[in-house]
């Protein structure tokens, strides 16, 4: 439209030996304009200059959230369609959009509105399903025209920094739903448009699939039974200390706490475990959402512990059906009822006999029968029942929650006691720090505290004090289980072994002191 103007003027100015095609004059101003603009593009491709110098401030952020939320991205521009394409994939932009149209050459269709109007056209949306932003009255008016959300961008260029006054007065005459200077009130941007959640992935789709039949590298058959499997040779400065400490507290009726990693039960010692509850040894059984899982599975399935490294390649990893589906059955009835995550599964488990024929190996079972607190502290996104559609995760939060409470109660009693724990390295450690930190908070004396910690890792000189600069600083159970709580007048210590012999060898030696 403007270069048949300024044809038909340089016509009306009598210059009679002008050319009078538009499209002369067009190719003029396109091949001038690239002159100024190619040097820029040039080192803008060859990376000399960053293309945050000629985006609107906050533009690729913007762009970024609306593709992230599964926007699909129309760019349009009056430039001819190779350039503006160009110029999109110099800025870095052209991934994130689902089509750049420009005008194309020796066509009609050549005007910003044409433009905007053919992609209107071509894309089938309905007006509410479309928003148009630019800094032009010429696609406001469009999108009005559509029924569509506007966003005016009334930016200063020059200063490139708040609003141009006059631009922000043509975008609201124009219609504009909303001004904006920039991108960079990027919250205000998303709320407009009804993105301001984050997009979220629907698991209603997901297969799962029947655990029966399933290689499991872990079996009823497996499992290491106290007085009848060999145990091993294993010895550590300060064992026989600590075993006297957990003997002596056991006489006097104070607790022992033992919090466990998943691999306690993977390393085939749940029978163990129940025989240190059954003697009143252990008075409470702490672990995450994987020793429950992998118990639940020996209870009721007689075998646990998939082979990760070939389910992950199909997406099988996990997706078991009766898993998934019981146990979270199992959690959210037992949260209706006022219960945490372990007496909900142990009584899930009580309720249907048929379903687990294996229920005397299992630890959280037997824990619930013996009146010992099995408590289980999850962290969402890290189990596989969390991959399941029926997974609740309020009722999960809601059951590990009530598992913390009676943990910090048991906590609050500790003073005298003994807290173990073999082989978690992040939740366990953590538990405990903040329960310790609740109990003395609300007065309780838990400063006669006795501490170990059972992992392969060896910490060398455990009590000395560290740095930041040493990697063993940033290994959670030495600060949170063998020195920190025990400052006031305990002790704690770290012992490197297999969970295969250091967990039968102080049940062993817990015997030998008559418990």
């Amino acid at each position: 439209v403007q270069m048949k103007w300024l044809a038909e003027a340089v016509q009306r100015h009598g210059r009679k030996d002008m050319p009078t095609d538009p499209w002369h004059y067009k190719e003029i101003y396109n091949q001038r304009l690239m002159e100024m603009v190619g040097v820029r593009r040039d080192d803008l491709e060859n990376g000399r200059l960053p293309a945050a110098n000629f985006l609107i401030p906050g533009g690729l952020l913007f762009i970024q959230a609306l593709h992230y939320r599964g926007i699909k991205i129309f760019l349009a521009s009056g430039t001819d369609t190779p350039d503006v394409q160009r110029e999109a994939r110099a800025l870095g932009l052209d991934g994130y959009c689902t089509a750049i149209r420009g005008a194309e050459p020796h066509s009609e269709l050549c005007s910003k509105s044409a433009v905007i109007e053919m992609l209107l056209r071509q894309s089938g949306f309905r007006g509410d399903q479309l928003a148009v932003i630019g800094d032009g009255p010429v696609e406001i008016r469009l999108g009005r025209q559509y029924s569509a959300r506007t966003i005016g961008i009334c930016s200063d260029e020059m200063h490139r920094n708040g609003p141009n006054p006059v631009k922000a007065t043509r975008l609201q005459d124009a219609g504009a739903d909303l001004l904006a200077p920039d991108f960079t009130d990027l919250r205000t941007l998303l709320d407009f448009l009804g993105l301001s959640a984050n997009p979220q992935l629907d698991f209603a789709g997901l297969k799962t699939f029947s655990a029966t039949g399933r290689h499991n590298l872990v079996t009823v058959e497996n499992l290491l039974k106290p007085g009848e499997a060999p145990i091993p040779e294993w010895s550590a400065e300060g064992f026989d200390e600590l075993c006297d400490r957990l003997a002596a507290s056991r006489r006097a009726g104070h607790h022992v706490l033992l919090s466990m990693g998943a691999h306690v039960i993977k390393n085939h010692l749940s029978l163990y475990l129940i025989e240190l509850m059954r003697r009143g040894i252990v008075t409470h059984l702490a672990g995450n959402g994987a020793c429950s899982i992998h118990d639940f599975e020996l209870a009721y399935l007689g075998g646990t512990s998939e082979h990760v490294p070939t389910a992950i390649e199909d997406g099988s990893f996990g997706m078991w059906e009766e898993t998934g589906r019981w146990m979270n059955e199992a959690i959210q009835a037992g949260v209706a009822e006022g219960y945490g995550y372990g007496e909900s599964l142990a009584r899930y488990i009580d309720a249907h006999p048929a379903r687990f024929p294996h229920r005397d190996i299992c630890v959280l079972y037997q824990a619930w029968r013996f009146g010992v607190p099995a408590t289980y502290h999850i962290a969402l996104g890290t189990d596989i029942i969390h991959q399941h559609p029926s997974c609740d995760f309020a009722a999960l939060g809601a059951a590990s929650g009530r598992d913390f409470h009676t943990y910090c109660h048991t906590l609050s009693q500790l003073d005298g006691g003994c807290f173990l724990n073999f082989g978690s390295s992040v939740i366990g450690p953590e538990v405990f720090l903040k329960a310790l930190s609740i109990s003395r908070n609300l007065g309780c004396q838990t400063f006669h505290i006795t501490t170990a910690n059972f992992d392969l890792i060896n910490l060398g000189d455990y009590r000395c004090k560290i740095g930041y600069d040493d990697p063993n600083y940033y290994y959670r159970p030495r600060k949170n289980i063998v020195n920190r709580p025990v400052s006031c007048g305990g002790k704690g210590w770290h012992f490197q072994g297999d969970h295969k012999q250091t967990l039968p060898n102080l049940y062993q030696e817990l015997l030998r002191r008559g418990l």
